[in-house]
């Protein structure tokens, strides 16, 4: 049993490794990632960053050795995460086990300072360059890695297939599902990796894909590129301003900015992020019953379809997104009767330009 404290050995040193030798070992062709992340691991820095730092030591200890005796190459890490790459997807998924059974049976200093990994395996054919990897396949493992839980390691439709008949002894992999995944275009068919050792599906939350939170919105055919500066601004005011107003010519990318902008707050919103085309009305006194049919709210006999509106989305947390002819405008429920200075108050208008060359990187 791992124990954690200040010093951690966890044999074997790793060396060091210049970029040329790095280039050389790195797998091409199909290559099977494995993407971690720590869950909470903000949270467990601000409450005790003195034991994170000797629990995260040992983290990041553990995983380069568990990786790299499967036969996996380390090629980038962000934070607290790690991306690796290998050759055989098998390989993957016996360093994907090891990992979890190791953290699973570690004895840690403070039981709240436990970590919690989340892991996603995803096969494909990518792009080495300066010693890092391009392609879709690395979009879509970092997808899984997000919607998955601390503790759960989830495997893409692609990867099962090849290692259904190569498992490690008495490992499984439970079928969740297919899950729409943020800004790809095809559902993905997702398993859980079990092991006796292991929790099973049945101690974890719902995947948190686009298929398991209430929501309408469309699938995106295209990665979203650029306007980093504007979603960090607007989900910024989301956490003080109900109502925010996206400006700018036509096409410039309102729609698609405000899509992301819901795509990516989907679970802070437990009662659903939800779009309201208005573009084609001709009557504004048509908005009420736009707004209405996604959020599935009927008028009721004797109280206009607007007094109804406001009395459902009182009590509820959501997103609400209004796609008009020339603005969009992102609000936050609860909705309700406010004097016009109180309606400015609580009102942001964010003016948006075009990014050409943000629009030509999409590849």
């Amino acid at each position: 049993m791992d124990r954690i404290g200040r010093r951690i050995d966890v044999g074997g040193g790793l060396g060091l490794v210049t970029d040329e030798e790095k280039s050389t070992r790195l797998p091409t062709g199909t290559i099977t990632f494995l993407f971690t992340d720590i869950e909470g691991s903000t949270r467990l820095w601000e409450e005790q960053p003195e034991t994170m730092r000797a629990t995260l030591a040992y983290h990041d200890a553990l995983m380069r050795r568990m990786i790299e005796q499967d036969g996996g190459h380390v090629f980038k890490t962000v934070g607290d995460s790690f991306c690796a790459a290998f050759a055989a997807a098998d390989a993957a998924l016996g360093a994907a086990l090891g990992i979890q059974r190791r953290l699973a049976k570690a004895t840690w200093p403070d039981p709240s300072m436990a970590l919690r990994v989340r892991i996603a395996l995803h096969t494909g054919a990518a792009e080495l360059r300066d010693n890092d990897y391009f392609g879709p396949p690395l979009n879509r493992v970092a997808r899984l890695v997000s919607v998955c839980h601390g503790g759960q390691t989830v495997v893409s439709g692609t990867t099962e297939a090849l290692v259904r008949d190569r498992l490690p002894a008495g490992a499984g992999l439970e079928d969740l599902g297919y899950h729409r995944l943020k800004d790809l275009a095809q559902p993905e068919q997702v398993f859980q990796l079990t092991h006796p050792s292991l929790p099973g599906p049945e101690a974890f939350p719902p995947l948190r894909s686009l298929s398991n939170t209430p929501n309408n919105l469309p699938q995106q055919l295209t990665s979203f590129i650029g306007r980093e500066r504007e979603i960090r601004e607007i989900k910024k005011l989301l956490t003080t301003k109900r109502l925010i107003t996206l400006a700018g010519a036509g096409g410039c990318g309102k729609t698609r900015l405000a899509l992301q902008i819901g795509a990516d707050i989907l679970e802070e919103y437990p009662d659903g992020v939800w779009l309201a085309e208005l573009a084609a009305l001709a009557d504004p006194a048509l908005v009420p019953q736009a707004v209405a049919d996604p959020l599935h709210i009927r008028e009721e006999a004797g109280h206009p379809l607007l007094e109804t509106l406001q009395t459902q989305l009182r009590e509820k947390h959501l997103l609400l997104i209004l796609d008009g002819r020339t603005n969009r405008r992102i609000g936050r429920a609860p909705l309700g009767k406010s004097s016009e200075t109180q309606h400015q108050q609580h009102e942001q208008k964010v003016n948006l330009s075009f990014h050409y060359h943000e629009l030509w990187q999409e590849r």
